[in-house]
């Protein structure tokens, strides 16, 4: 969390808003954890795993939906689109570039 949520400050790095005190302590833990589950799905995704990916981003956007979570969640849904694609259907990363 670069800024302050409620007053748009700069954070550099502390857990508490120089400008209005807001303690952030756990706002910022819940950004945190929500990384962390966007990281779980992305292993999954380069696993070939998009079952299990589709659910660690489902959990994702429940604790801290960002753009980087719609995306992925964009490319599971892309790779659920394709007829011949499985929980290992490596064709789909080919076909994406990856």
């Amino acid at each position: 969390m670069e800024a302050c949520p409620i007053c748009r400050a700069g954070l550099n790095g502390a857990s508490t808003c120089r400008r209005c005190r807001a303690d952030l302590d756990r706002v910022q833990e819940i950004e945190r954890l929500g990384q962390r589950l966007a990281g779980v799905a992305m292993r999954s995704i380069a696993r070939g795993d998009f079952h299990a990916a589709r659910q660690w981003l489902g959990r994702a956007r429940a604790v801290h939906a960002t753009p980087t979570v719609q995306t992925l969640e964009m490319i599971v849904a892309a790779a659920y689109a394709r007829p011949s694609c499985g929980p290992s259907d490596e064709s789909f990363a080919a076909d994406m570039g990856w």
